[in-house]
């Protein structure tokens, strides 16, 4: 395994260095870069949180995040950021790669990115800095899982792109105390069997929520963070790539009571779900594999809880980020260190009848981003304008002065930075399996389905996306212009794909 891992690395190594070479050589061309400028190479500190919504503060959110609220204040603040694909196998690989899902055909949870057609020679963003001689550095879940604490690196947290990757836990202990000993959730005690049949077991599993007995430092997140403030006040001798990954709030929705105490339950900001909002919703997305556990989350009086126990677990992961951010802010690397922070996707919770992921709705999609560069280099601020993760490796790769590797298929957002109200022609498109896409564009969420029907919001008018546009005619002509930048599905047996390249076929919701 060892001896793989170290070809992989050096034949993946030299293919870049082949293609650094060739057109992707070169310091960029000289432009005007509005006072962006590097004396020497920056340091980039990347966290990256799984699962957070945009119930974020900064963004207008009900939860308490004072931490990440500080950082948008300081940097770049994109408000509508959005995934690549809503889940986060699929979301992180193609951030980290800069290629779409149809590229990596990386669509799903399942399956390694590696083992895939190409996968072994993709470049990641650790890869590429590692070329310019980056010390790559990573703790917690940064691809699809982290390295864990065997003494075999997880394959899915691709141990090639590392120097280095932190051994240790992630999110928090105690997910036992909420489930019994078929690890079905406790609140589920006393329903039919027929019924839990049609919940998946995962959601059986982890959707639970309260408080756990143990402190922060108890738990793997604060642990990840801590190692990140730690690596920060050290002495380094060549430019780091540091990517910390805070587990929480993804599921199970548990976190230290004192989390919990900022949240009394009768005081919680619900989301707002109307009685219709699915009436005019085309029937081919009327449902998917998690609105069963949606229908008993509502029977069961569970709702309240279950918010409370995201919002608990927002603010828990707010915590985390402080303490790293701290650290930086205290360290002789604030100056010099590029900050990138976002989320792999948002999460529902029962808007659309749906929980969790899995959706093309800009509740699933809407990925908080910032990012931070050193003071005095940009005026700080929000832009509205809608931009996709696929943007930030090109965006670290114009940052430093580089031009686009060929392979790169994201915008630099670079023009963002300079000016929040830059004039921007791309659109951010989401996939969701293949043949399912949502194109957002100024303040427009167009979907498409792979039955060919169609769904169209304007935020403006409509930010909760209730009222489905697309069978209005006047809006016809729109949704062709949009429909212009849907990506073409590699011509493949999709069955035969999924089921030889993962444990899941396309259609198949659970």
């Amino acid at each position: 395994m060892k001896i793989q891992r170290e070809m992989l690395r050096t034949s993946g190594m030299a293919l870049f260095s082949a293609c650094l070479l060739g057109s992707c050589d070169a310091v960029r061309d000289k432009e005007d870069r509005a006072g962006i400028h590097f004396d020497e190479p920056p340091n980039i500190l990347m966290i990256a949180v799984d699962d957070m919504n945009d119930w974020v503060g900064a963004w207008g959110g009900p939860a308490i995040t004072p931490n990440i609220d500080k950082l948008a204040s300081e940097g770049r603040m994109f408000r509508n950021s959005y995934c690549i694909v809503p889940l986060s196998n699929g979301s992180r690989v193609n951030l980290m790669t800069g290629q779409r899902p149809e590229t990596t055909f990386q669509f799903t949870n399942q399956g390694n990115f590696r083992d895939r057609p190409g996968g072994q020679e993709r470049i990641t963003l650790p890869q590429y800095l590692r070329t310019f001689d980056y010390k790559a550095v990573a703790a917690g879940k940064i691809f699809h899982l982290p390295r864990g604490m065997e003494e075999e690196p997880n394959p899915f947290s691709d141990d090639i792109s590392w120097d280095y990757q932190w051994k240790g836990p992630m999110g928090t202990p105690g997910n036992e105390l909420f489930i019994d000993e078929n690890e079905n959730a406790l609140w589920l005690e006393g329903i039919d069997m027929e019924i839990l049949e049609d919940i998946a077991p995962y959601l059986r599993r982890t959707g639970v929520w309260g408080p756990i007995p143990h402190s922060k430092e108890e738990c793997g997140d604060w642990q990840i963070a801590d190692f990140g403030a730690q690596y920060l006040q050290k002495d380094h001798d060549q430019p780091f790539f540091l990517a910390l990954g805070i587990y929480r709030p993804h599921a199970p929705h548990i976190a230290p009571q004192e989390y919990f105490d900022l949240y009394p339950i009768d005081q919680i900001q619900m989301p707002e779900v109307p009685e219709d909002e699915m009436d005019d919703i085309p029937e081919f997305n009327k449902a998917n594999w998690t609105t069963p556990f949606v229908e008993l989350v509502m029977q069961q009086g569970q709702w309240e809880k279950a918010v409370q126990g995201y919002l608990a677990s927002t603010t828990f992961a707010d915590e985390c980020v402080g303490h790293i951010l701290d650290a930086l802010d205290q360290s002789q690397y604030r100056d010099n260190t590029i900050v990138l922070f976002w989320s792999d996707h948002g999460f529902h919770m029962a808007e659309k009848d749906r929980w969790e992921k899995y959706s093309l709705w800009h509740r699933a999609t809407r990925s908080p981003a910032i990012i931070r560069l050193p003071e005095g280099m940009i005026e700080p601020g929000v832009t509205n304008t809608p931009i996709s993760l696929l943007d930030l490796f090109p965006t670290i790769t114009d940052l430093l002065g580089h031009r686009m590797p060929d392979f790169v298929e994201g915008n630099s957002l670079l023009p963002l930075l300079i000016d929040p109200d830059a004039a921007w022609e791309y659109p951010a498109i989401v996939t969701f399996e293949p043949g399912n896409h949502s194109v957002l564009f100024e303040n427009w969420n167009y979907i498409r389905y792979i039955d060919s029907s169609e769904e169209l919001y304007n935020h403006d008018a409509d930010p909760g996306e209730f009222n489905n546009l697309a069978d209005d005619p006047e809006y016809r002509e729109l949704m062709d212009s949009f429909a212009k930048w849907l990506p073409e599905t590699p011509d493949v047996d999709w069955y035969w794909f999924e089921t030889h390249y993962s444990d899941r076929a396309p259609g198949h919701r659970r």
